[in-house]
Order: structure tokens, then C-alpha cells, then sequence
């Protein structure tokens, strides 16, 4: 044997041996972020919540700025529930409650105390 053939059959394959930690070091990110908790895993909680409101207080003192397009949905009241669904034809309804799941009560004929500037 000559010096060349001893030469390529001593030197390791290091891309094999890069590639491999590579999949391991994702393994191992993967597994410890799941230990600390910063993997979040949806549950069936999660999935009943659709869309997220906000309320904006009518104050006399300052302007108040709101779109003019439309959010393509429509409140109405039932059994003194506030119930909100899509304008688009669709047969599904949700009821409207704060951030503790507490209900929004309404009324048919409710007047506000105060008048709206408009």
C-alpha cells in the first residue's frame, strides 16, 4: 500500500458526523423547551374562543376614531343574553362574554342614560 490509499481510508466522514449533531441538538432544544413550558399545547379551551373584543368608552372629552368599514358582524339580544354572529348567512351564533366568561346581559327597549354625541 502506498502513503495516499492510508491516508483516505484513516480520515473520518465529518459531514456525517455534523449532520447528526445537528439533529440531535434540535432534539435536544426541542425537549427542553417543552420541560420549561415555552411549548404551548392548545386545548379545547383555546378552540371555542373565535374573536377577541374591545370597548370603547364614550367620553365626552376626547375624540373617539373608529373605522368606517364594517366588521361584518351583528349583535342581538336573546333570553337577555348578547349574541353575536357573522353577516354572511351563516347559522352560527356566540354569546358575547368579558375575560372570566361572565355573560353580557342586555335588553330589548335599553336606553342609554346619557346622550351619544354623534
Amino acid at each position: 500500500m502506498t502513503s495516499e490509499t492510508q491516508n483516505t481510508q484513516e480520515k473520518p466522514d465529518l459531514t456525517k458526523f455534523i449532520g447528526l449533531g445537528f439533529l440531535i441538538g434540535i432534539v435536544v432544544c426541542v425537549l427542553t423547551l417543552e420541560y420549561y413550558g415555552y411549548i404551548r399545547h392548545p386545548s379545547k379551551e383555546d378552540a371555542l374562543v373565535v374573536e377577541e373584543f374591545r370597548l370603547l368608552t364614550l367620553n365626552t372629552d376626547e375624540d373617539l376614531k373608529v373605522s368606517e368599514k364594517k366588521s361584518g358582524r351583528e349583535g342581538f339580544c336573546v333570553n337577555g343574553y348578547l349574541l353575536v354572529r357573522p353577516q354572511n348567512g351563516k347559522n352560527v351564533a356566540g354569546i358575547l362574554v368579558d375575560k372570566k366568561n361572565r355573560p353580557i346581559v342586555c335588553e330589548a327597549g335599553l336606553q342609554p342614560t346619557q346622550k351619544i354625541i354623534e
